[in-house]
């Protein structure tokens, strides 16, 4: 190697940056750094309200073609009729928890499973839970329901309908999400019980207006505060 070449080697490496190099090697990483938090926390409360929108639309929707698939059997038999409630129900459940597995999928959560254990636990809950929980409040056939009680039990109903709810769908969000998705459960019970409530003082006020009127209003009621308690618990779940 040349000996000429070492002083200027030395002298270039030994030389102090100047404030605009320093400026310029350091903007690089705070250009990366700064719009990352702040893409983080816009995609938060971006996936926040998706999941209110995207729960409310799915619910209403499914209610409405429910609601329609049951006044097929109107004029049938009551094992017709039977049979038609149950397929309703499931039509309900799979439009609903598809809006929600479409959503969870674009944020890359691992819920192959979540349309049929949304639905197998709707199932369980509206046929088995739910009607064992509100005869605890209301004698079979009673009609002097007065608004305490219709709150209470609609509370309790949903509330019990949200743990198996919950439960099932914790499993699924288990195998992505490892134990944190265990917060679901608590979540929707919450949401179920103060859907509950609501809802079931809401169809007392709203009893003189079309019926498809009030299963919207109450749908999108239902759907909003279950969303809302499950919101928190889901962001802890895209982190």
């Amino acid at each position: 190697m040349p000996a000429s070449f070492v002083p200027r080697y030395r002298v270039v490496t030994n030389r102090p940056l100047s404030p605009v190099t320093m400026a310029a090697m350091a903007t690089p990483e705070q250009a990366i750094q700064r719009p990352a938090v702040a893409v983080r926390r816009s995609n938060q409360r971006l996936a926040w309200a998706l999941w209110i929108i995207v729960t409310v639309i799915g619910a209403v929707v499914g209610a409405l073609a429910a609601w329609q698939l049951r006044r097929l059997a109107l004029n049938g038999s009551p094992s017709l009729l039977d049979a038609m409630r149950y397929l309703a129900t499931v039509l309900d459940a799979v439009v609903a928890s598809g809006a929600q597995w479409y959503l969870l999928r674009r944020y890359r959560l691992e819920v192959y499973w979540w349309v049929p254990a949304t639905v197998s636990a709707t199932l369980v809950a509206v046929i088995v839970v739910v009607p064992t929980v509100i005869g605890l409040f209301v004698r079979p056939g009673g009609t002097d329901l007065t608004l305490t009680t219709a709150v209470i039990s609609g509370a309790a109903g949903l509330a019990a309908a949200g743990f198996v709810l919950g439960a099932a769908q914790a499993i699924v969000l288990r195998s992505s999400a490892g134990n944190i998705a265990w917060a679901w459960v608590p979540a929707t019970i919450v949401g179920g019980a103060f859907a509950g409530a609501l809802t079931s003082a809401i169809s007392v006020q709203m009893f003189s207006l079309p019926y498809v009127e009030i299963l919207s209003v109450v749908t999108a009621t239902g759907a909003l505060l279950t969303a809302a308690s499950q919101a928190p618990v889901l962001l802890r779940l895209l982190r």
